[in-house]
């Protein structure tokens, strides 16, 4: 509200903003400390599953590895999803699998499946889904081709 003098909002609108500003803040400041444990929690699960991808990668008997990337990895989509660090983790496990197939077909196919569940359970969510489809067809693509008598 502009004073009696004409040019400048007096005490009472400079109060009403900086008292607004102040609540925005505090609006702000709530919601990143309720969502911060969730993207650390991606986050960290996003590391482990490049962890145990490069060592399955390395391992002469990848089994638990991929299993864990697996795991992690659909930890890190629930975690994060829709934001692209879960895709990552995603294609990092699903990119882990053709390498070990011929060492260890069953763990690739567990792996293959867990992610491929955790894809199909997040494009049910309209929002949460967003982006994921074409993930969740080559999980689904390579669980195919991985199991006993599936065709590559």
């Amino acid at each position: 509200m502009p004073s009696p003098k004409g040019g400048r909002p007096g005490p009472l609108a400079k109060r009403r903003w900086s008292g607004l500003l102040f609540e925005l803040f505090l609006v702000g400041l709530v919601a990143a400390l309720a969502l911060a444990p969730r993207l650390f929690e991606g986050l960290s699960a996003l590391s482990w599953t490049r962890y145990h991808v490069t060592q399955a990668a390395v391992a002469p008997r990848p089994g638990e590895h991929a299993r864990q990337a697996g795991h992690w990895a659909a930890l890190a989509l629930d975690a994060l999803a829709p934001l692209p660090p879960g895709a990552e983790a995603a294609r990092l496990a699903l990119g882990l699998g053709p390498s070990i197939e011929v060492r260890d077909r069953p763990a690739a196919l567990t792996l293959y499946t867990e992610v491929r569940a955790e894809l199909e359970r997040l494009r049910a969510s309209r929002f949460r889904g967003l982006g994921l489809a074409d993930l969740a067809a080559e999980a689904g693509a390579r669980a195919e081709a991985a199991r006993p008598g599936g065709h590559p």
